[in-house]
């Protein structure tokens, strides 16, 4: 199986690592420093089974990032969102595949490639 966690940090940073099973850990897999992005300018986030995550910073006027869902490739995907609560700024989502490795192909911003994995 292979999981792939993705979120946001600071106000300009989004963060890919693996996740391991045993021992419960993370293995970074890229970091991006992205400015101005929103829903309308978000990071694509393109992966090996044909997911493609959408992600941001800002949701109204507070300073959350947000994950979702631009495009259901075979992996799974589950993203646990920001709730109003102290110190939780970033959804984090979860993309997992069970039968294969899932890279990290691509991060595109506005149409034009930040990271080729």
């Amino acid at each position: 199986m292979s999981r792939l966690m993705v979120w946001g940090t600071s106000d300009d940073l989004i963060e890919v690592s693996r996740v391991s099973d045993y021992p419960d850990c993370l293995a970074d897999v890229a970091e991006y420093g992205m400015y101005d992005t929103s829903p309308e300018a978000p990071v694509e986030l393109h992966f090996s089974d044909g997911t493609i995550l959408h992600v941001w910073y800002g949701d109204g006027d507070r300073g959350v990032w947000r994950v979702a869902v631009a495009h259901q490739g075979e992996a799974s995907v589950v993203i646990v969102p920001a709730e109003s609560g102290e110190g939780v700024y970033s959804d984090v989502a979860f993309v997992t595949l069970p039968d294969r490795d899932l890279l990290l192909e691509k991060a595109v911003c506005e149409g034009e490639v930040i990271s080729n994995a």
